[in-house]
């Protein structure tokens, strides 16, 4: 794994965005869809916390 890869997978574990070890184990091979859907509301959800009052 190149040090680029490395350093993503870091940055993911630190912030939580895919839970499941099984992606981060294995960089190199396709995910399905819904890994990529779960970790892009994950990141939705940091930003625009669906509880956030709008005031």
């Amino acid at each position: 794994m190149n040090e680029r890869k490395a350093e993503i997978i870091q940055k993911i574990k630190r912030y939580g965005i895919i839970k499941d070890p099984q992606w981060l184990d294995r960089p190199d091979e396709l995910v399905p869809l819904w890994v990529m859907l779960e970790a892009l509301l994950e990141v939705i959800e940091r930003f625009d916390p669906p509880n956030r009052p709008f005031d």
